[in-house]
């Protein structure tokens, strides 16, 4: 009986190991029923297109999606080669070759990958697809499989997106050269109507025409004041507005403003005063240009708007604790004041406080819209407290970093500087303009030669000395910014000349970009006589003094070595005078740069007599002059005429062919 028990005991182990590998078998073949089930559900309810390849490149399975991607059946695809049903013929080659390389290295550079490119569908239409290929190892070897989504619909879309980007841009680009050119037809007339107001200002007139003409001006200013508004708006909408970052002392952001309207308060019993009691004395980084267009909006609506009573201007900083500083302005006036329903509506678009056909004002309801804009560009903070009846504070904010200390530039008077004697060329295409600018210049005892483009101007300069060249920007032939590039990429005495730049463009942020071109200072258009003459002298300042140093140079040769030799003569000595002559001028251009007398004289001495010596007669003269004033008593009129001799001789150098081919053709 115990034995019985013991064999069907030891029996019981087999019997349980053999059910236990016929119930794994079937559990494993129900997970792969499972899977494979699974996998088809996925394949079959896929957007994507579903194509599997074995290792030749022959179709394995090809899903629902696919069918309706390419218009093919899975019956008439299974078995072919993917390339000839789906492959676009001029990719067959590239597709065979990577499949031979796949099957004799392993390796395929298209794994692992999404890429675009087209396909071919059943009716041979080409289309865009997005691809993406994985490989898999089967019982019989590698098979791939490959993603493939339609975006015919997407790239169009892409496509329209990028169309009416571009077209958006091009009409940005449109308006904004559209504001541009406006801004130069508009302003460039009114630039020639305010210069004759100053003329006729300065002439013998009656009491009623003085009366007349100074009405004329201010109407002629307040509306060029609304034609900025317009003008400044739609450069801002167009996204041609700029913020700069530049250092400027903090303490002085109002001494602008008051010196502009100063006189227009006095004329409305305004009082106007700066307090910069709670502005620390410090140098901060910002736009100086665009904060003061703002102060400028506030102070012409606080004098506009009140009568016989004060606007102060009040200039505050604080530092917060990151460090960077809050440079905040008001500006207070105890005038009529806004009705409390109106305050929130004030930095809207074209909003006026007052009714239109009622309002006692000119203006657009641009002003402080614009300077809402320019505060969000410059990431600060605007607004506005007022009581109707008891004035108004309107205040901006600015966050700023502290800059290094910047050197104070000494205030210039406004009592207009001498520009006697001054030899200037100026350049405008538009007559009235010319004929403004030149008889207020003339009549101060400038010296001018005019053109009216940059070709002119160009030869101008290739062949005369001048103190100044005096531009407008936008003329035919050639306009300024290539006129100013090509004069200072010159050899010409006058590469170096300060070079003064009249634009009618919209703003002093655009006119920035001229001093890339190499202007030195930029006159904005309209422009009233002071202030151009006032520029003219500061520019000039470093150049020699006297009527005499800045006369054109004549480059005539009279007498000397030269008369009476043939023109072969005549070109075997000019090579030599050329070297002589550059050897010279630049040992008198070391001498005066360092202020080496000793040395002036001796280089002055031998450019006396070498000029004189081949009938450069004036040459001579004017380095005679240098000689003799080679003295510490008389140094500045040393380097004055030793300035002057330089120029002259870099001119001969210049035109020595022309020069020495006139005294051939008189041989």
């Amino acid at each position: 009986m115990n034995s019985i028990w013991i064999i069907a005991i030891a029996a019981i182990p087999s019997f349980l190991f053999g059910y236990g590998l016929r119930r794994s078998r079937l559990i494993l073949e129900d997970k792969a029923n499972i899977k494979a089930e699974q996998m088809e559900a996925t394949v079959t309810a896929s957007l994507d297109g579903i194509i599997i390849i074995d290792s030749e490149g022959n179709v394995v399975e090809f899903s629902e999606s696919a069918e309706r991607i390419f218009g093919y059946s899975k019956a008439e695809v299974t078995g072919k080669n993917m390339a000839t049903i789906i492959v676009p013929e001029r990719y067959r080659e590239a597709h065979n070759k990577g499949m031979a390389r796949m099957r004799e290295t392993g390796k395929a550079n298209i794994l692992g990958q999404r890429i675009e490119i087209e396909a071919m569908r059943a009716n041979g239409e080409e289309f865009m697809t997005e691809l993406a290929i994985s490989r898999s190892r089967s019982s019989s070897g590698d098979i791939f499989i490959a993603y493939i989504r339609d975006i015919t619909e997407s790239k169009a879309a892409e496509k329209a997106l990028l169309d009416a980007k571009e077209a958006a841009e091009l009409a940005n680009r449109a308006k904004t050269q559209f504001i541009s050119a406006m801004s130069h037809e508009i302003r460039t007339p009114f630039n020639a109507v305010l210069g004759i107001f100053d003329i006729l200002g300065e002439s013998k007139l009656t009491k009623d025409q003085k009366q007349l003409i100074g009405t004329a001006e201010r109407t002629s200013r307040s509306l060029l004041r609304i034609i900025n508004d317009v003008l400044d708006y739609a450069r801002i909408s167009s996204g041609s507005v700029k913020v700069l970052t530049e250092p400027f002392h903090a303490p002085d952001v109002f001494d602008d403003v008051y010196r502009l309207f100063a006189m227009q308060a006095k004329d409305r019993n305004v009082v106007l005063s700066v307090n910069e009691t709670r502005a620390d004395d410090i140098d901060l980084l910002g736009d100086i240009g665009r904060i003061r267009q703002i102060l400028m909006n506030f102070v012409s609506n606080a004098i506009k708007y009140t009568r016989n009573g004060h606007v102060e201007m009040i200039i505050e900083t604080d530092r917060d604790e990151s460090g960077r500083w809050n440079l905040t302005c008001k500006v207070k006036d105890d005038g009529q004041g806004i009705h409390a329903d109106k305050i929130e509506h004030l930095f809207e678009e074209f909003y006026m406080a007052e009714e239109v056909d009622t309002r006692a004002s000119e203006g657009t309801g641009l002003g402080l819209t614009i300077c809402k804009v320019l505060t969000k560009m410059m990431g600060g903070k605007i607004g506005v407290e007022s009581e109707l009846g008891s004035g108004s504070t309107f205040w901006v904010s600015i966050p700023l970093e502290q800059a290094e200390k910047t050197t104070q530039a000494i205030e210039v008077t406004q009592v207009e500087a001498s520009i006697e004697g001054y030899s200037i060329l100026l350049v405008e295409d538009n007559p009235t303009n010319l004929m403004v600018v030149s008889r207020v210049l003339e009549k101060r005892g400038a010296i001018l030669t005019m053109a009216t483009n940059g070709v002119e101007a160009l030869e101008s300069l290739n062949s005369c000395a001048y103190d100044l060249l005096l531009t407008d920007v936008f003329m035919p032939e050639m306009g300024g910014k290539e006129l100013v590039q090509r004069m200072r990429a010159g050899e010409t005495p006058n590469a170096k000349i300060p070079v003064i730049a009249l634009t009618a463009m919209g703003d002093e942020h655009e006119a920035a970009e001229l001093k890339s071109f190499g202007v030195d200072q930029v006159i904005l258009k309209p422009f009233n006589a002071n202030d151009l003459v006032n520029a003219i002298a500061q520019q000039c300042s470093q150049v020699e003094e006297g009527a005499e140093s800045r006369e054109k140079f004549k480059m005539e040769l009279s007498g000397g070595l030269l008369e009476g030799l043939d023109g072969e003569d005549l070109l075997l000595i000019k090579g030599q005078f050329a070297i002589d002559l550059k050897e010279t001028t630049d040992q008198l251009r070391q001498a005066l740069e360092k202020r080496d007398i000793e040395a002036c004289r001796f280089s002055s001495h031998t450019l006396k007599g070498l000029a004189g010596l081949y009938g450069f007669s004036e040459l001579s003269e004017i380095a005679a002059l240098t000689n003799s004033n080679c003295s510490d008593d008389t140094m500045s009129k040393m380097v004055k005429h030793g300035t002057r001799a330089i120029k002259m001789a870099d001119v001969a150098l210049l035109n020595l062919d022309d020069l020495f081919g006139n005294n051939e053709k008189a041989a």
